[in-house]
């Protein structure tokens, strides 16, 4: 993004980004599920309220993506328009309502790669195959290839961990955190697990129960944000002088023969369906 939008000014990007909710009477929260109670951030973000409620009276969702800008929905006649509210140091507590001694941090710190996650698990969602990267538009489900290099530590790191790949998180503090079913270190984990806050393992039971066996962990974090991506491929583009290359040198092979694998063409979790390891409502 070659400028910085005022707030109000429609967001040139796409819309991602940790899920935040926020009401008149200026308090701002996050919920795991509706119909859950909820988790306050403090210390209240007064500016981003105060932006916010100048433009939507009643409050509402908000997303703050990986390079902390704060974005929502207006209605815009008959469809709705992204905007851009302002920017957002997201950091501090969530905290049950009058309960502090239960509070967690929002943005935890001292963690190592494999480390269980500590916090909620939220942010930018982005998905994986080998070593492809992009993020799937929840509307028209189409694949924008990332165009940001991830280090090659993250990279390796999510291969290792899902090696039929699957989707992973950045924070608005630019941490990369997944879903995994088999942590590396089960032992450390199980350790961790114990250790972690009563609010994150209640998350974890409640979406165990609805069927997401998985363990939320910390890859590590980028130095590079946001993660540009560009738009997917049309079906009437042209071929670039590479592509052509590479068709001509292909269609010069047919007519050999070897056998056919049939799991190279299955479907995975990294299809056009919503991967199972990251499910849209987390």
């Amino acid at each position: 993004m070659n400028t910085t939008p005022s707030p109000g000014d429609e967001w040139p990007g796409y819309y991602r980004g940790y899920r935040l909710q926020t009401n008149p009477d200026g308090d701002v929260w996050w919920q795991v599920y509706n119909g859950t109670e909820r988790l306050y951030v403090e210390p209240t973000p007064d500016d981003l309220v105060e932006n916010l409620l100048a433009r939507k009276r009643l409050g509402g969702r908000v997303r703050v993506t990986e390079d902390n800008a704060v974005i929502t929905r207006v209605e815009d006649g008959d469809d709705y328009e992204d905007i851009y509210v302002g920017d957002l140091d997201l950091s501090g507590k969530l905290v049950p309502e009058d309960q502090t001694e239960y509070s967690v941090d929002i943005q935890p710190e001292g963690l190592t790669s494999g480390d269980l996650w500590p916090s909620v698990y939220d942010g930018a969602k982005y998905s994986f195959s080998e070593n492809r990267v992009w993020w799937q538009h929840p509307q028209t489900h189409k694949r924008h290839p990332v165009e940001t290099d991830l280090p090659s530590s993250i990279l390796s790191t999510l291969q290792r961990l899902k090696p039929t790949g699957g989707s992973f998180r950045v924070t608005p503090w630019n941490d990369v955190i997944t879903l995994v079913e088999d942590p590396p270190n089960p032992d450390q984990v199980r350790e961790q697990l114990h250790e972690l806050p009563r609010v994150i393992k209640n998350i974890i039971v409640l979406r165990r129960e609805r069927g997401v066996e998985r363990l939320p962990l910390y890859i590590g974090s980028l130095d590079t944000v946001p993660l540009e991506v560009s738009e997917p491929r049309s079906l009437t583009d042209a071929l670039s002088p590479e592509e052509r290359a590479q068709l001509d040198a292909w269609s010069g092979s047919l007519g050999q023969t070897e056998e056919i694998d049939p799991d190279d063409h299955r479907i995975d979790d990294a299809g056009d369906t919503p991967p199972k390891d990251d499910p849209a409502d987390w």
